[in-house]
């Protein structure tokens, strides 16, 4: 954990029940993430859902700037606020926090190595 120059990543699935709501959550959630250092890295509103996530009607990764930030942010009373609001509005989700790879391991795969 914390590989050097490795970002951090939130992966998660949802079926919105709430739109409404789910629609609170985004307002309140999109400045806060900016606040953290995370950007909304992708968003789809139609995945394919496989494995347990084919009811999903949202998939979405957030990008942190390490893998201590995201857990930090993850962690924080802020979110576990704002989490209260998506838990209410989704049904069946999934959350998974993960690293992605550092600067080196980029570049030995660049490298075909």
């Amino acid at each position: 954990m914390n590989k050097k120059g490795a970002k951090g990543y939130w992966i998660s699935t949802s079926t919105i029940t709430n739109p409404a709501l789910f629609a609170e959550y985004v307002d309140k959630v999109g400045p806060w993430l900016k606040e953290v250092g995370g950007v909304v890295f992708a968003k789809d509103t139609q995945p394919q859902g496989k494995e347990n996530t084919e009811s999903a009607n949202l998939a979405i990764i957030c990008e942190f700037p390490s893998m201590k930030a995201e857990v930090e942010a993850y962690e924080s009373a802020e979110y576990q606020e704002l989490n209260k609001i998506r838990k209410v509005a989704t049904k069946n989700a999934t959350f998974t926090i993960m690293e992605g790879m550092d600067e080196a391991e980029k570049l030995r795969r660049a490298m075909g190595k």
